[in-house]
C-alpha cells in the first residue's frame, strides 16, 4: 500500500503524504486537502483484502464504520469529513489531530496528576454518552486511542473500527476482538448481552492506567491475579477516585455502573480532589505523534496484524479478583464469572503443537466420555501440509521448533515462555473463530498464516496454519475454496496451557455453545479420558489428547466429512 503514497485522489483534491498506521483491515495516511490547504487523515482498506472473496463485504463494513463515526458528533470524538470510493477502493477522510496519544504520554513511568487524569476521563465519558445514545458501543477505549490535541487540554477519542450496535437487554453476537487490560470479561465472549457498562469498564481501566502508569490486570485473569487498587500504587489519590476506578472495573457487569452518567457521577469534583488546578496549557514533551490517523479498522495499528505483533502494544496483564469488597466481587460472583471466563481465554492464550488442517479419518481406539457409543467421528489431527493419503491415513502432528522469547517491555503484555510443565500466565490475545467465519476476518485478526496449502484433504478445500505461540498453541483452518469461509476450525494446545484458556477457545470455536462441553475438555486435560466427540446443531467436533500429548479441539460443518 506504500505505492499509494504520493497518489492524488478525487481529481487532485487530496494527496496521500505518509502512512500513519496499518492493521489487518485498514491503513491510515496523513494527507493534504489541497482545496482547503489542510492536513487530514485518510483511511482505506488494506490492499491485501482486495483479493478476498468477501472484499465487497469488507467495503460494506468499512462504510458502516464511517456511518457510525459520522453519527457521533462531539468535540471529543474525531470528526469524519468525507467518504468516497475511487477505482473500487473506499476512503474515509477525518480530521488530523496533532499531538501524542495518552499511552505515549504516560508510559512507561509518567503517571498523570489526579486532576488532569479525571479531566481527560470526563471528556471521553461525555463523548461516549453520545456514542451510546446512537446505539453504539466503542469497545476499544484505551490510552492509545485517545489523542491529546497539541497545545490544549482537550482529548479526542479515535478508532471506531470495532464499534458495534447494541440493543439493551438482548443477547447479541459481537466479534471478540479486545485490548487486554481494557476489555471487560463479557467482551471476550462472542454472544452476550451488550450494555454501555462495557465502555464504562474500558474508561475506568484507562483512568487506572493514567493514574498509575501501569497496565491494568486483564479481566480474564483477575480470578487468579489480583488487581492492585490505584491507591495502593499511588497513595496520594483521593478515596473517591480510587472507588470510582474500582467500581468501574468490577469484573461482573451487574456490579458496574450501568451507564456512563452513573460512572461519571462517582468521580470527584476538582475542588474535592484538593490538588492544584489543571494548568491552562499542559504540554508534556513526547515524541509520539499518533493521531486520529492511526486508527485501524479491526483494532490493529502500525503493523500489528498478528498476535505476535499485538503483544508489543499495550495490553494488560490480567489478575484474579482481590478479596471481595463492597460493590465489586464475591465468591458467588467468581462462580458466575467462570462460565464467562471460559468463553474468553481463547483470546489470551493458545498452546503449541502444529495444527493439522487436514482432518483425516482413522479408526478410533481411544476412550470416550459417551458411555455406550463408540466415537462416531474419525479422530482429527493437524499438520502443516497435506499428505496424499491412503484410504484411512493416520495423520501426525508436525513439531514446531522451540523459540525462546524474552519478556516484552512495559507496557506490553508479559509473555515470557515458561517451562513446558508450568502453566503460562500471559500470552498474546487471540480471537477464536467458528465455522462460517470468512478468511478475511481471520487474516484481519491473525495476519498471514504461518503456512498454507491450496488443496486440503477434503474436496474443494484449502488450508491455513497459524503458529500462534511457539511450542504452545497452533490454530488451523480449512476453508471452502469457493466461499472462502471456514469449514473446519482447529486448535492444538500443549499440556502446560491453562485449561481456562482452552475453554475459551472451545467456546469461541463453537460459536458460544460450549457450556456442556467444558467439563469434557477438563476431563481430557486432567487425563481422565482421551477423547470426547459432540454434535451442536449443524456442527460436529472432537476434543482429544493426541499421540503427541497435545490437546486437540476440532469443530467442523456436520456435512464436511461426508
Amino acid at each position: 500500500m506504500n505505492s499509494l503514497i504520493g497518489q492524488q485522489l478525487q481529481g487532485g483534491k487530496y494527496t496521500l503524504e505518509a502512512e500513519l498506521g496499518r492493521g489487518g483491515f485498514g491503513i491510515t495516511f496523513k494527507a493534504t486537502h489541497h482545496f482547503l490547504g489542510q492536513t487530514v487523515v485518510i483511511k482505506t482498506l488494506n490492499e491485501s483484502l482486495r483479493y478476498e472473496p468477501d472484499y465487497a463485504d469488507y467495503q460494506r463494513k468499512f462504510q458502516d464504520e464511517a456511518r457510525r463515526l459520522a453519527l457521533c458528533v462531539h468535540p471529543n470524538i474525531v470528526r469524519i469529513s468525507d467518504f468516497f470510493v475511487e477505482a473500487g477502493q473506499a476512503y474515509m477522510v477525518m480530521d488530523y489531530i496533532p499531538g501524542p496519544n495518552l499511552e505515549a504520554l504516560v508510559f512507561p513511568n509518567k503517571p498523570l496528576a489526579e486532576a488532569i487524569a479525571i479531566h481527560y476521563a470526563r471528556q471521553i465519558g461525555n463523548a461516549l454518552k453520545v456514542v451510546h445514545q446512537n446505539g453504539l458501543l466503542h469497545r476499544d477505549i484505551k490510552p492509545q486511542n485517545i489523542i491529546l490535541r497539541q497545545g490544549t487540554q482537550d482529548v479526542v477519542l479515535i478508532d471506531f473500527g470495532i464499534a458495534r450496535e447494541f440493543t439493551p437487554g438482548s443477547t447479541q453476537t459481537h466479534t471478540s476482538l479486545i485490548s487486554a487490560g481494557y476489555a471487560p470479561i463479557e467482551q471476550y465472549l462472542s454472544q452476550e448481552q451488550r450494555t454501555p457498562a462495557t465502555d464504562v469498564y474500558g474508561l475506568a481501566a484507562t483512568l487506572y492506567a493514567l493514574l498509575t502508569a501501569r497496565m491494568p490486570t486483564a479481566s480474564i485473569l483477575r480470578d487468579r491475579q489480583p488487581l492492585p487498587d490505584p491507591r495502593e500504587l499511588c497513595p496520594e489519590l483521593s478515596a473517591a477516585t480510587n472507588q470510582a476506578v474500582i467500581r468501574g472495573m468490577a469484573v461482573e457487569v451487574q456490579y458496574r455502573p450501568a451507564s456512563m452518567d452513573e460512572w461519571l457521577a462517582l468521580l470527584p469534583s476538582p475542588s474535592a480532589i484538593g490538588s492544584t488546578p489543571i494548568p491552562p496549557l499542559f504540554q508534556p514533551v513526547v515524541e509520539s505523534t499518533r493521531t486520529a490517523a492511526t486508527l485501524a479498522v479491526g483494532r490493529r495499528a502500525e503493523g500489528q496484524s498478528s498476535p505476535a505483533r499485538a503483544a508489543r502494544s499495550p495490553v494488560a496483564t490480567v489478575a484474579p479478583r482481590a478479596p471481595a469488597r463492597a460493590g465489586t466481587n464475591s465468591p458467588s460472583t467468581t462462580r458466575r464469572t467462570l462460565p464467562i471466563l471460559l468463553g474468553l481465554m481463547l483470546l489470551t492464550m493458545l498452546g503449541t503443537a502444529s495444527i493439522a488442517i487436514f482432518y483425516k479419518p482413522q479408526p478410533s481406539n481411544q476412550l470416550t466420555l459417551e458411555p455406550s457409543a463408540p466415537s462416531p467421528s474419525p479422530s482429527p489431527s493437524i499438520e502443516a501440509s497435506p499428505k496424499t493419503a491412503s484410504p484411512k491415513p493416520s495423520p501426525k502432528l508436525t513439531e514446531t521448533p522451540k523459540v525462546e522469547r524474552s519478556p516484552s517491555p512495559s507496557p506490553s503484555v508479559e509473555s515470557e515462555e515458561k517451562a513446558e510443565d508450568q502453566p503460562t500466565t500471559a500470552v498474546p490475545t487471540i480471537p477464536g473463530f467458528p465455522p462460517g467465519t470468512s478468511e478475511g476476518d481471520i487474516k484481519a485478526a491473525l495476519g498471514e498464516p504461518t503456512s498454507k496449502a491450496e488443496k486440503g484433504f477434503w474436496n474443494n478445500t484449502r488450508t491455513a496454519l497459524y503458529e500462534v505461540v511457539p511450542n504452545k498453541v497452533t490454530l488451523g483452518y480449512i476453508y471452502d475454496r469457493n466461499s472462502g469461509n471456514v469449514r473446519q476450525t482447529e486448535a492444538s494446545f500443549a499440556q502446560s496451557v491453562d485449561s481456562l484458556q482452552m475453554k475459551v477457545a472451545l467456546n469461541n470455536m463453537t460459536g458460544g455453545q460450549a457450556n456442556d462441553l467444558l467439563d469434557k475438555l477438563e476431563a481430557v486435560k486432567q487425563r481422565k479420558t482421551n477423547e470426547y466427540t459432540f454434535t451442536k446443531g449443524n456442527l460436529k467436533g472432537i476434543i482429544q489428547r493426541n499421540d503427541r500429548d497435545r490437546i486437540y479441539i476440532g469443530v467442523w460443518d456436520a456435512d464436511l466429512h461426508n
